[in-house]
């Protein structure tokens, strides 16, 4: 296993641990799209217009969640994915040193073929785990595109929200809330991105 892949498989770990505290932030903003889409119940025809957003609160904050657990799943798969390539090379690295080795042995080419066999393997490993790296930062682009739709959904509530005259208060302060939960969801994201860094 090379230096980089070793590398990007620990931020891989640590990108899980942070997804895993987002994913606790984006349940509470689940909860308090079930909230805002309760006093635009209570609002009548009043915030007729936030019913929709209440909605697309709660669908960013669910779709957030679940990439989340794909992220961790991807994360889990990175890290078996490095050990079976950290076998693999270990026994290329055995093999070659057989080889050299077994300079006069008559069976010298059969070694040849499982270092030929190997290194295959080891090519597919490497594609295989550059597949992973994309689909890791894949989802974490996306979760960053959610964040940035609820904060402009927030903003726009809380224009809405002017016509709701006695619930105005209620929203704009929960509209403020879910900001808040979109930014340090925002924040643990950005903090993975830079943890996967410019590495390849």
């Amino acid at each position: 296993m090379s230096d980089n892949h070793a590398n990007q498989t620990v931020a891989a770990a640590q990108i899980a641990s942070e997804l895993h505290q987002a994913q606790q932030v984006a349940r509470q903003l689940a909860i308090s799209s079930k909230n805002a889409r309760a006093i635009v119940l209570r609002a009548g025809s009043q915030a007729a217009g936030l019913a929709v957003i209440a909605n697309f609160y709660d669908e960013l904050a669910n779709e957030t969640i679940t990439l989340a657990k794909s992220i961790n799943i991807t994360a889990l798969e990175i890290s078996t994915h490095s050990v079976v390539e950290w076998r693999n090379s270990s026994v290329l690295t055995n093999l070659k040193l057989a080889y050299d080795q077994a300079e006069s042995a008559t069976h010298q080419n059969d070694i040849v073929f499982f270092i030929t066999e190997i290194n295959e393997k080891q090519k597919l490993l490497d594609y295989r785990f550059g597949q992973l790296m994309s689909e890791l930062r894949n989802k974490l682009g996306e979760i960053q595109q959610h964040m940035r739709a609820i904060d402009v959904i927030a903003v726009t509530s809380k224009l809405e929200a002017v016509r709701t005259g006695e619930f105005q208060g209620h929203l704009v302060e929960m509209a403020d809330g879910i900001q808040v939960m979109a930014n340090k969801i925002k924040e643990h994201v950005s903090h993975s991105i830079s943890l996967l860094g410019n590495q390849k």
